[in-house]
């Protein structure tokens, strides 16, 4: 695990040398084979000269394509968005206003801290209102797209759910692990079929099931790997926070856009880190690698695919969100965003699939000019 993190941060070091310097994408060794000869391979240079990454249009078209022949792949996104919506709302009403009050009392009285502790205090009131336990069935990195998780809703058609107060806060935390655990194992066979589909034009329910144990296991490692990155950047980050706010400085603005640089800097590279489970059955640090090669490689034209899918999805997210969340017209909502969201996903796994196969294609032709 130890000699896994060092290979991802120098990986991850790489990526920012290619970004100023512009570094190949591969650095290769002298190698000895058992007579002795020496093997030389070279380095590559400017790889994007030698042939064209995919190109984002067609590999849009091509995913929207895939989920109109699979359309049951659908009921994954919708069944989840219907099991939040409707079912029992498990609340943290209790929990979250008794931290509210242990946290920001004692600091409430407090001069230069009162304005930013009465807007923190309105965001926590909101979300103690409106948090279900069960948007932790939304697991990432793998996991099934909802609608619901962004909107939270408190009314269903005729009414109010059934609310159910968790109190406990050793049972809060029991089930939320256990949700985000399920939603890994399901979120898994969703990719697998989801990136079948586009690969191979198929499904194959089977044949998916057979192989569901081992590709859970590597997507249960892969979410391991992201939590530690995400914990290794939050507690400098707020440490950081902590210790300017002590001193008098206001640092809010300043300490969101550090923490979002430096999430944006460690997770774009990662974007297609489970992709390589699903399309070539990598093992997690095998996808994780690649996922950082072909993003530096790709560089411009990644980054413009995942902007378009960032756009496409947020723009249709604005109205999928027009019913109120108490009419029956929220279910166009829900599979208009199921649609759309599957769709990208396919689209994601067409597009790393052709930019891998790219780059084996040229890595190879370099190696036999050496």
């Amino acid at each position: 695990m130890i000699i896994g993190f060092y290979e991802l941060f120098i990986l991850l070091n790489r990526q920012t040398y290619s970004l100023f310097l512009g570094k190949s994408i591969a650095k290769f060794d002298k190698k000895s084979d058992k007579d002795g000869t020496i093997v030389l391979l070279m380095e590559t240079n400017n790889l994007q000269t030698t042939a064209a990454p995919p190109r984002i249009h067609t590999t849009l078209i091509a995913g929207f394509d895939t989920i109109t022949k699979h359309i049951a792949l659908l009921l994954f996104p919708v069944g989840l968005d219907l099991l939040m919506w409707l079912a029992p709302h498990l609340r943290l009403k209790g929990l979250i206003e008794a931290w509210m009050i242990s946290v920001f009392s004692p600091i409430s009285d407090v001069p230069d801290m009162a304005e930013m502790m009465e807007a923190a205090e309105a965001v926590w009131a909101l979300m103690a209102e409106r948090f279900n336990l069960l948007i932790t069935l939304r697991s990432y990195p793998v996991g099934i797209p909802s609608l619901i998780v962004s909107t939270l809703p408190l009314q269903v058609p005729g009414g109010e759910p059934v609310f159910i107060e968790v109190t406990s806060l050793g049972s809060a935390l029991l089930l939320a692990g256990l949700f985000t655990f399920l939603g890994l194992l399901v979120g898994t066979l969703y990719f697998a079929m989801v990136g079948r589909a586009a690969i191979h034009d198929e499904v194959r329910p089977l044949k998916t099931l057979m192989e569901w144990p081992r590709l859970s296991g590597q997507v249960i490692l892969l979410a391991f790997v992201w939590l530690g990155l995400l914990i290794g950047i939050s507690v400098p980050v707020s440490c950081g926070v902590s210790l300017l706010a002590l001193i008098g400085l206001s640092v809010g603005p300043i300490a969101i856009l550090v923490f979002g640089s430096l999430l944006l800097w460690i997770a774009f590279p990662l974007l297609f880190s489970p992709h390589g489970i699903f399309v070539n059955r990598d093992a997690a640090w095998v996808s994780i690698k690649k996922s950082i090669q072909i993003t530096r490689v790709t560089l411009p034209t990644t980054a413009t695919f995942f902007v378009a899918v960032m756009l496409i999805s947020q723009v249709f997210d604005i109205l999928w969100r027009i019913p109120p969340e108490d009419s029956w017209l929220t279910l166009i909502g829900v599979v208009g965003h199921a649609f759309v969201s599957t769709g990208l996903l396919s689209a994601s796994f067409i597009y790393y699939h052709q930019a891998d196969k790219w780059l084996e294609s040229v890595l190879q032709e370099r190696v036999s000019a050496a």
